[in-house]
């Protein structure tokens, strides 16, 4: 019974990353229009965040396309609209919490459950359609959200943000910075002290600390060596060569 167990997980893995590797190679060929859907969830539990939630409309997440249009502009003369977002029902449940002990077949296990989860609360996705869950909070000035996370395998994205207008710019900032991790993306900063990294972090690299723009993946402009302050909104950023080429819109060694 234990080799039938371990041998029916050893498929089930063989399946998920040939499944995987399909999603990634149709989510990053750019021949059509990134599908990406945005769910909405109520993580605060509270009648606030419903009622913000009752009020978004797949127009108010216009910025973010708009963004990429924007800068798949700046690499190809070509027209064309490189993601395209629909606003979704909201989902009740919450995503499985990701593990803190950072042993890697808990982290495996944990990547199955989420996709798991997602397929569950997204039945009706094209296999290449990104799925981005926007859990929403209410404002508290005292209590800082928890780290977003965007994931390749799966094409799924968890994004933390606040349930208010006022937010409504930086919350897209997240969104795009984890869509992005969702095709080939990787971070740009230093993972301890939250830093820029250089040049890849720097939407300039020739201008050093004169920066006023954030590379999306550095998620922060950069002032000088130990200070960075966050994009005020979408228009605040770019994505940089690195990331272009990461991503498949740019050919070249990454």
């Amino acid at each position: 019974m234990k080799i039938f167990r371990i041998v029916l997980l050893l498929c089930l893995f063989v399946y998920v990353a040939f499944y995987t590797k399909l999603q990634r190679l149709e989510s990053m060929d750019w021949a059509d229009s990134l599908e990406v859907s945005i769910y909405p969830i109520n993580a605060g539990g509270n009648e606030s965040t419903d009622h913000y939630i009752q009020t978004l409309t797949t127009d108010k997440f216009g910025g973010i396309e708009t963004f990429f249009n924007k800068q798949w502009g700046d690499y190809h003369e070509v027209d064309f609209q490189p993601v395209t977002l629909t606003l979704k029902p909201p989902v009740l449940s919450q995503p499985p919490s990701p593990p803190t002990d950072g042993h890697v077949i808990n982290i495996m296990l944990w990547s199955l459950r989420l996709r798991l989860w997602s397929y569950q609360n997204s039945v009706g996705d094209d296999k290449s359609t990104v799925t981005i869950f926007v859990r929403y909070f209410p404002v508290n000035n005292h209590e800082k959200l928890a780290h977003s996370l965007g994931l390749q395998k799966g094409l799924i994205g968890v994004v933390n943000g606040y349930a208010s207008d006022d937010y409504q710019e930086q919350n897209h900032v997240v969104i795009a910075h984890e869509l992005l991790h969702t095709v080939g993306a990787t971070d740009k900063y230093d993972l301890t002290s939250g830093q820029p990294l250089y040049p890849t972090g720097f939407a300039v690299p020739s201008a050093r600390y004169s920066q006023t723009k954030a590379e999306i993946m550095a998620g922060k402009i950069p002032i000088n060596e130990k200070e960075s302050m966050m994009p005020s909104s979408l228009r605040q950023c770019v994505i940089g060569h690195q990331t272009a080429t990461e991503i498949g819109w740019l050919d070249g060694d990454v």
